[in-house]
């Protein structure tokens, strides 16, 4: 049997639809090992559906930000530069632009990162909530062999 899954995502307004095969699996039912998801299927599955969620997620929040809020006027991009965010399904690395304000107003600065605004941490808050969490559940003593101090 084969196994194929798509991500079909779709705007607020249910006009657009953008439809990406994430995988296709060949699964047996000859044994109790075939039955269900593997582990590393999952985790590649889940990695592949947040890296996709995550691209089109920023790419639609950039368009927002591409022209300028006053008068509408496109915004011109001074460069690019990759910013790395980490959440509980992996590292992730994401294109950040940065825009020339427009000059129909002035402003402190000339230049800005709209994703800045968005990703104010390099960490989604799960993951932190997660990594403390975890932290606690590990003893003191294991903690002070871990580093080495006493």
């Amino acid at each position: 049997m084969r196994v194929k899954l798509q991500l079909v995502m779709c705007s607020d307004d249910g006009q657009e639809e953008i439809i990406t095969d994430i995988v296709t699996l060949k699964k047996d039912a000859q044994r109790i090992e075939h039955l269900g998801l593997t582990l590393k299927e999952a985790k590649q599955l889940l990695i592949t559906i947040q890296k996709r969620l995550l691209q089109h997620q920023v790419a639609v929040f950039l368009d927002g930000c591409s022209t300028c809020p006053d008068c509408g006027t496109p915004l011109k991009a001074k460069g690019y530069h990759t910013r790395t965010f980490r959440t509980l399904f992996g590292t992730f690395k994401l294109s950040s632009p940065r825009l020339f304000h427009c000059r129909c107003r002035r402003r402190k600065t000339t230049s800005f990162r709209p994703l800045a605004a968005l990703l104010p941490e390099s960490v989604a808050p799960e993951m932190l909530f997660m990594e403390t969490k975890w932290s606690s559940l590990v003893s003191y003593g294991l903690t002070v062999e871990g580093t080495g101090s006493v």
